[in-house]
């Protein structure tokens, strides 16, 4: 008799996504969720999973931090929709950039106007 297990990482993206102001770089973006567990497989189905781990990335600069556990199942269950960025303690990301509305140039100089496109940042 054959057994196939396998062990494996897994990320997955939940169904949230809020747009905001980033706290970091002071631009739009959305504030998204993924979680990340260990799977334990059998014949390529998945059986059991653990270490959940939740995490909040913003798609503007990069800038994300972990979630509590228990706020993560909150979300993952749909029992959170809003969540507040100021109160997050965010960190990474890319601040003091600056980029175009207009055709997505990123700088880091003090520019009041795109070097690419003209238009005023």
């Amino acid at each position: 008799m054959f057994f196939i297990l396998g062990i494996q990482d897994e990320v997955r993206e939940l169904a949230f996504d809020q747009t905001v102001v980033c706290p970091v770089c002071g631009r739009f973006g959305h504030l998204r969720v993924t979680v990340a567990c260990t799977v334990l497989s059998l014949f390529f189905l998945p059986v059991l999973r653990w270490g959940r781990r939740y995490a909040v990335r913003l798609s503007c600069c990069g800038a994300g931090c972990d979630l509590d556990a228990r706020l993560g199942r909150d979300i993952e269950r749909g029992r959170v929709t809003q969540l507040d960025p100021d109160g997050l303690p965010l960190s990474g990301g890319r601040p003091g950039r600056k980029r175009c509305r207009q055709c997505g140039f990123e700088t880091g100089e003090d520019f009041a106007f795109c070097p690419r496109c003209g238009t005023k940042f």
